[in-house]
């Protein structure tokens, strides 16, 4: 209940050299991100570890918690915080599943809810890479709170899962901005904010009672408030490129200052009035439905389908 609970999972992963290499930079430039967050000094004060692995792999065995309910597609591991601003983690991008993810229910609810203009700029590197900054985003931030409340884990109990999500969400958009920007990224910023409203309608159907869920909800009823995301007359979805970084940063700066002030009281009234499908996105997604688009993958594996039996 209080982040106490957690269960086995084990994967077999085959490392994919090349883009690891490409992915092996990013995690040192973590330090100069983290001072940049749209957030006064107290809350950005904090050095992240940056002795971390970034690297992708072709997953082909899931087993255990990661098997159960949604599949994951990126991992980032350790939780204890402690391990994190002493060394950093270990992060893991899968890169098949998420392609399947990709091919399979990205694209296919893009054709029904994504506005007809802006199709064109979903693809998978932006995808993949949005995934990536999410799971590289966890190590930014603030992990002790201001108030003296000891660790955000600790001070926001059952709140702390979603909102940590949804800080991954909005911090990875801010590093994709920022490194676009600076010219260590390539690209349209075009194809990432669209991919990633396409990716929020994704994750958004796993529902209330997941974190992620909970956390593309809150970004995408923020987003809406701020004019950055707009529904059509045909009940599609369309990004308003120059709101959109403007709400994220005010995401960021909301989700910051929750989390290191650890008022839990607080973090509880925001789930209830942000983190909520309404009924106009419920009677959209419940299209994608009707279409038999899957809310996720399930996977045929073992030694059969490798072809080592």
């Amino acid at each position: 209940m209080f982040n106490a609970k957690t269960s086995f999972e084990a994967y077999v992963l085959v490392k994919d050299k090349v883009w690891s290499k490409r992915l092996a930079k990013y995690v040192s430039m973590l330090p100069e991100l983290q001072q940049g967050l749209p957030v006064a000094k107290k809350y950005k004060k904090e050095t992240p570890g940056t002795d971390s692995e970034l690297n992708a792999y072709d997953v082909v065995y899931y087993a255990g918690d990661c098997n159960a309910g949604s599949k994951t597609i990126a991992i980032n591991l350790p939780n204890d915080e402690v391990i994190q601003q002493k060394k950093g983690t270990r992060r893991a991008q899968l890169k098949n599943a998420m392609k399947a993810k990709f091919d399979k229910i990205l694209l296919p609810v893009s054709s029904e809810l994504i506005d007809k203009d802006q199709q064109k700029f979903i693809n998978f590197d932006a995808f993949f890479t949005n995934v990536m900054f999410h799971e590289v985003a966890h190590g930014l931030g603030i992990k002790k709170t201001v108030t003296g409340k000891g660790f955000v884990k600790t001070a926001l109990k059952e709140q702390y899962s979603w909102l940590e999500e949804g800080k991954a969400d909005v911090l990875g958009l801010y590093m994709v901005t920022g490194l676009l920007k600076k010219g260590e990224l390539k690209g349209d910023i075009k194809t990432y904010y669209t991919t990633f409203l396409a990716g929020i309608l994704r994750s958004v159907r796993f529902g209330a009672a997941n974190a992620h869920g909970q956390a593309n909800m809150q970004c995408f009823n923020f987003f809406k408030d701020q004019g950055a995301i707009l529904r059509t007359a045909e009940g599609r979805y369309k990004v308003d490129f120059i709101k959109f970084e403007t709400a994220m940063n005010a995401l960021s700066n909301t989700i910051l200052i929750l989390q290191g002030n650890g008022d839990k009281a607080a973090v509880e009234k925001v789930q209830k009035e942000k983190a909520i499908i309404t009924p106009e996105l419920q009677g959209d997604l419940d299209k994608l439905s009707k279409k038999g688009i899957p809310v996720d993958i399930v996977f045929e594996q073992g030694v059969d389908v490798l072809g080592m039996k």
